[in-house]
């Protein structure tokens, strides 16, 4: 039987429609254009906690996979549009910690620092949080707890998620 594999150590059948082997890591996404999962694909996943299944899953393919994946994932996510890069996906909830910082005002970031994930502490912000050059994007409810906040954004910015600041809203300015 000929299969294709990528580079995480997924198996699939060779025209990628069946994902047969889902590899043993913490976060997952099935290639796009895979359509089912293999009833047999998650032996052996024991660290797997994200999984993303891609728009070419109907309905019924993505309850079949929810039936099946191991216990030990707790984030599931079945996409309605092409796979974002992690970068610039502004709803992604799912991040390793071990890979992500938090500054003196507890913001959390990840990505090297290019995706800002979420005030964490907001007393410390104050009115105005300065994010630092490199910053690609800014996530889906990062400052929600922050009313009347003044962002001092960097030109590197390339997308902000929605609803960023919370019910008495805030500013956005970028720097030159």
């Amino acid at each position: 039987m000929d299969f294709w594999a990528d580079i995480y150590g997924g198996i699939y059948t060779a025209d990628k429609k069946k994902v047969l082997r889902v590899p043993n890591v913490k976060r997952y996404k099935i290639a796009e254009g895979c359509e089912e999962v293999d009833k047999d694909a998650f032996e052996g996943c024991e660290i797997l906690e994200g999984l993303y299944l891609p728009q070419s899953f109907s309905e019924e393919a993505a309850k079949d996979a929810f039936c099946i994946m191991p216990i030990s994932v707790d984030c599931l996510h079945h996409w309605t549009a092409p796979y974002v890069d992690d970068v610039y996906d502004t709803n992604e909830f799912w991040y390793d910690e071990e890979q992500t910082t938090i500054d003196e005002y507890g913001v959390k970031y990840a990505n090297e620092g290019r995706r800002l994930i979420s005030a964490t502490k907001p007393e410390l912000i104050g009115e105005e949080y300065y994010i630092p050059d490199g910053v690609l994007t800014i996530c889906d409810g990062a400052f929600g707890f922050c009313d009347e906040l003044v962002l001092s954004a960097p030109r590197s910015i390339k997308v902000i998620g929605d609803y960023i600041f919370g019910e008495e809203g805030g500013k956005i300015v970028i720097r030159d």
